[in-house]
């Protein structure tokens, strides 16, 4: 009986986690239409932008398999990513008393992904910091579509993305 509890029970995180991982930035895009914060909320869409093709390049790049070898996506866990640039966000444009709320439940996220043997705390900790580090080239250093340019490229049988960002 005890064993079926914790099984519901961490199906029931393995959920939240799913689900929170595009509830921390909709909550943010939310906080900032309701500030009316039009700039905010394009630094909020630029950054999850940003943070979704670094970690899908990065999970390509590395091809590191999953604890409970699955697949070789592994590194870095895109939930945590999603989750803590939203978090990220609304700490740098609005302060702690808006990110800390958020960082905990990107954090519950990133536990999840371990709970339910899918990442590593390694992936967790990479997704979180290259959420954070882009959020924050983009909300508080100006970093900026105007200032980025990323293409694909195909050559015979490799594809890519070449990215540039002018200082």
């Amino acid at each position: 009986m005890s064993s079926a509890f914790v099984h519901a029970g961490s199906d029931t995180l393995k959920q939240f986690g799913d689900v929170a991982q595009f509830g921390v930035p909709l909550a943010a895009g939310s906080i900032a239409i309701l500030k009316g914060d039009e700039e905010g909320l394009f630094q909020l869409v630029e950054g999850a932008m940003y943070t979704s093709l670094a970690t899908h390049a990065m999970k390509a790049s590395v091809s590191a398999q999953r604890p409970d070898g699955s697949s070789y996506d592994s590194f870095p866990s895109g939930h945590t990513s999603a989750a803590t640039q939203g978090a990220a966000f609304l700490q740098f444009r609005y302060g702690w008393e808006y990110g800390l709320p958020a960082y905990a439940i990107a954090s519950v996220v990133g536990y999840s992904r371990v709970d339910a043997d899918r990442h590593y705390w390694r992936d967790v900790g990479a997704g979180a910091i290259l959420a954070t580090g882009i959020q924050y080239a983009v909300t508080n250093m100006g970093y900026s579509m105007t200032n980025v340019v990323i293409m694909p490229y195909f050559k015979g049988k490799e594809t890519g993305v070449h990215a540039r960002i002018e200082f």
